[in-house]
Formats: structure tokens, C-alpha cells, sequence
């Protein structure tokens, strides 16, 4: 039984596929898509419980989708991935109130410990039961 269902918007095919064993070896259920059009089309049907959103995508990227997911999947939590230091954009994306902004090389267990938290926040909305 998955601790959480993640959802993981990643172009990195490398960066995904770490992710993917990492979080999938601490009990998470966890599909890895590589561009937010991908992470729109599978969303409905996948249900994650928590969205890793990584900032520089092709086609639609960065803070411009947080509203795009925040509208389609209101109370969703996203944590965003991010190597940008640039303080424009971190700031635009910390104005649309993601779960965390987590910067990259991130820490597994720190990372661990704030999807397992989201799940819980995202369950205790939605009323879904643990997987």
C-alpha cells in the first residue's frame, strides 16, 4: 500500500527518473510525466495526491502554471522544484502559495517528509482514505 499518490512534472529525464526510484522506494505510488501538457492530460485520471512540479518546462513552464493547476485542482498541493536563484521568479512563484518551493539538489528526506505531509493535508480535504 502507496504512502502517497505523486504526481511528477519533470523535462529532466534523468532528475524524473531519480525521483521516480527514490519516492517509489519509500512507499509512494509515483508517475513521472516530462511536460505540463503530459501532467494536464493525465491528472484527472491518475488522482495524485500530491503534484512535484519542477519550474522550467517546455511549452507552458515555470509560475505560470501554478494558477493553471491551482484553478483545474483547487486545494491540490504542489511542491515546486527549482534551481532558479533568480529572485523575480522565486518570488512570482511564492505569490501563487505552492505547498513548498523546494530548491534542487534537494535533500530526499526532507523531500519525503513534505510529500508525505501534502498527502495527509490532501487527504484530510478530500476525505480519501491512505492507498
Amino acid at each position: 500500500m502507496s504512502r502517497a499518490r505523486v504526481l511528477v512534472i519533470e523535462d529532466d529525464v534523468d532528475v524524473a527518473a531519480t525521483l521516480l526510484e527514490q519516492l517509489a522506494g519509500r512507499d509512494h505510488e509515483v508517475l513521472t510525466v516530462t511536460t505540463a501538457e503530459e501532467g494536464l492530460d493525465t491528472i484527472d485520471a491518475f488522482r495524485p495526491d500530491v503534484l512535484l512540479l519542477d519550474t522550467t518546462l517546455p511549452g507552458l513552464s515555470g509560475p505560470s502554471l501554478l494558477p493553471v493547476f491551482g484553478r483545474l485542482h483547487p486545494g491540490m498541493p504542489i511542491i515546486v522544484l527549482t534551481a532558479s536563484v533568480d529572485p523575480r521568479v522565486l518570488a512570482q512563484i511564492e505569490g501563487h502559495k505552492p505547498f513548498r518551493l523546494v530548491h534542487k539538489p534537494y535533500d530526499i528526506d526532507a523531500l519525503d517528509r513534505l510529500v508525505a505531509a501534502a498527502a495527509d493535508e490532501s487527504r484530510a480535504r478530500t476525505g480519501r482514505a491512505l492507498r
